[in-house]
Order: C-alpha cells, then structure tokens, then sequence
C-alpha cells in the first residue's frame, strides 16, 4: 500500500541550480528503486538558517511530495542521510 508523504529537504546554499536538479534526479530514482513515485515539488528557495549547520548560515529549502511503500521511507532516510549535499531533512506523513 502506498501512503503519501510530504519531504522537505534543506540544501547547501552553494549549489548552483545544476547541482539541485541533480539531487532531483537522483532522488526520483531512489524513488523509483523504492517502488514509489515523486509528485510535485516546490522549490521554496534560498533563506537564512536559525543557526549554522555544518558551519553553513543559508539553506536552499526544497518541498517534495512523494507516495512510498510505508517500507520503503526508512531506506529512503538512509540515503538522504549520506547524501553529503543535505544540510538537514524532513519526512512527514500526510
């Protein structure tokens, strides 16, 4: 059964727009291997941070909806934690 989720992903700052669309690409694969399928993302741009994460002050914010396997979510935060682009990640069930 697939359940939808809501994934919101912190980006270095100093990616250049290539550098995002890859991760992009990267992840729709992921997503694919998982057995789910990527809805539609928001780019929600560059903004400041609370505070520095891994000495960075800026965050691009990107908003992803995805629907998985309920399975499939904890591989899935397994490489987004890898993933050396990632300042941070949040996955909610919708």
């Amino acid at each position: 059964m697939q359940n939808k989720y809501d994934l919101t992903v912190v980006l270095k700052a100093d990616l250049k727009d290539e550098g995002k669309e890859g991760f992009l690409k990267k992840l729709e694969k992921t997503v694919k291997v998982l057995g789910g399928t990527m809805g539609k993302t928001m780019d929600m741009g560059k903004k400041q941070l609370a505070y520095r994460i891994q000495n960075k002050a800026e965050g691009m914010y990107v908003n992803i909806s995805l629907e998985l396997p309920s399975n499939a979510v904890v591989e899935l935060e397994k490489k987004l934690e890898v993933d050396a682009d990632i300042l941070r990640h949040l996955t909610v069930r919708v």
